[in-house]
Parts: C-alpha cells; structure tokens; sequence
C-alpha cells in the first residue's frame, strides 16, 4: 500500500471514529446501546473475523513465537511500570500496573490492520493478541486484585474470564482447525467472510464512543508520567524487536505497532471491580487512543517505506 492509501484508510477511520463521538454527545447513541455494540463487536464480528482469517491462511513456523512475544512484551512492560511507580501509594501503583500493561488489539488495531495490511497483518496480529488476551485476562487483573486490597484474589475467576472471553476460544479454536488441517465448509467460510465485514465500521464507531477529552486537572502530572512511561517502554520494546528479530518486514512492523497501541478497554472494568480512580483511568485510556492514532500512523507509513 502507498502513502496516499494509508492517508485515505486514516482520514476514513478517524471519521468513524469521530461519527461515534458526535453519535454519543448528542445522544443519537447512549451508553447503553455501546454496550450492546460492544457484545456484538466481541461475540460475533471478532470472533468471525478471527476464524475466517485463520482458516484459510497457512500458518507459518515464525508464528508461534508471536503470542509468546505478545505475553513477554507486556509483562516487561508491568515490571518496569511497577517499578516506576514505586514510590506511589499502593492503590496508584496498582492502578498504573493494571492499565499500562497490554493493548487494546480488538477495536483499535484490528480494523486498521484489516484495511491496510490485509489478512497476513490480521494473522500476525491476532497472533500476538493471544499472548496480549492472556496478559489482560490474567497478569493484569492479578495486579489490579493484589494492589486494590479491596477484593480477594480469585483464580476461579481469573480463569473464567479467560474462557468466557470468545474471541480468545475463538482464536484457539480456528488456530486448531487450521493446525488439524481440517478444512470448514466453504458456507461457514462465507458466513463468517460476510459477518466479519461488519467488525471494523463497528469497532472504529464503538471507540469514538469511548472518546472523552475531559482530563482531570488535579491529575494531568500523573497523568503525562503514565503516558509517557508506556510509550517510551512499549515502542522501545518494539522496535528493539523491529531491529533484532530476523523475519520478513511484515511481522517486524507488526510488533512494532503493538509497542504502541493503547490501553486495553478491560481496564475500566477492573477499575470498577477493584476500586480504583475510574476518572483516571478512563482519562489515560482515552488520551492512548488519540496518541495511538498519530503513533500508529506513523508505523504503517514506515512500513511503506521497507
């Protein structure tokens, strides 16, 4: 794809995006009728998408290091937040390494990937996303458990939020079939071809939803210090793996989007689960988005160039 392509996907997507924002300011769409987009996004488009793409892509040996980056990447990335926030009160720190680590791959990255790398992109990144899922699902939410004090840690649930999750089963699943070289009918395969059409107008639409651009004043320090903590450590991590990594320039420049791509929406969850300062996490999560949006430009006009 050309610069000028990569331009025009932008400009079409930030304009979803910002359809989704003007939607839910003037009450065109309320929060409850996201919250219906959102089980539709992550119980039907994605997860067709998902089997749709790793059903008819041969699945090449590289690969299988991808969700093992996914999970490695991430967790540096927690250690070093932990570490960063050392000195914090306990209930910030917990908040920092529960949000910071992981990356929102499902509404943010997918549908960009879809249009401009195509399927090998998807694969490359829905690859590292099951390392990135599990990471969210488990490493994050033990944090968030661990530092809140608030709610004991359960492993029962640790591990159901991890099945019900069905993009997650989704991906294994698919990944298996594709593995078994058992071939889905060509009806399932234009189903889910025709279903997943719908997952990146529908994910772009959800995210500028999400958008607020009201930062809390008392707070913006803390604030530019997160931010800035995980760009520098996540894009660091992804381009040391851009440069060492011996592989073609697409799942190089995969891995080098992934160091840069926002929070993971999980984490509004967590915040209200654990008792955590929902206006601050909510204010981190959306100013990731928008500087996820310019990073992320950056990275595919790169992969242009290679």
């Amino acid at each position: 794809m050309q610069p000028a392509d990569v331009n025009q996907q932008f400009l079409l997507s930030i304009c979803i995006i910002l359809l989704g924002y003007l939607a839910k300011r003037t009450r065109y769409l309320t929060e409850k009728e996201g919250e219906s987009i959102a089980k539709l996004i992550f119980n039907i488009t994605l997860p067709a998408l998902v089997i749709n793409v790793f059903s008819t892509l041969p699945l090449q040996p590289q690969l299988a290091l991808l969700p093992v980056l996914g999970f490695a990447a991430n967790a540096v990335l927690c250690i070093c937040i932990l570490f960063i926030f050392r000195n914090h009160p306990r209930n910030i720190r917990g908040m920092m390494g529960m949000s910071l680590a992981g990356a929102n791959i499902g509404l943010f990255a997918y549908p960009l990937v879809e249009a401009i790398w195509g399927k090998q992109g998807l694969t490359y990144m829905a690859m590292y996303d099951l390392g990135n899922s599990y990471m969210v699902f488990l490493v994050c939410y033990t944090v968030g458990a661990y530092f809140s004090g608030e709610k004991p840690l359960s492993w029962r649930q640790l591990l159901h939020s991890v099945v019900r999750s069905i993009p997650v089963m989704a991906s294994l699943l698919a990944l298996s079939i594709n593995l078994l070289g058992i071939p889905l009918p060509d009806l399932v395969l234009e189903t889910t071809g025709v279903i997943s059409k719908a997952n990146m107008p529908l994910s772009l639409l959800l995210l500028g939803m999400y958008l607020n651009f009201s930062f809390p004043a008392d707070q913006r320090k803390l604030l530019l210090q997160a931010l800035c903590s995980k760009y520098i450590i996540g894009g660091t991590l992804g381009g040391l793996l851009f440069w060492l990594l011996p592989y073609d320039a697409l799942f190089r420049h995969s891995l080098l989007l992934a160091g840069v791509l926002p929070l993971p929406t999980m984490v509004l969850t967590y915040a209200v689960v654990f008792g955590y300062d929902r206006r601050m996490t909510g204010a981190m999560l959306n100013a990731s988005v928008i500087i996820s949006i310019l990073l992320s430009w950056l990275v595919f006009h790169f992969s242009t160039l290679s």
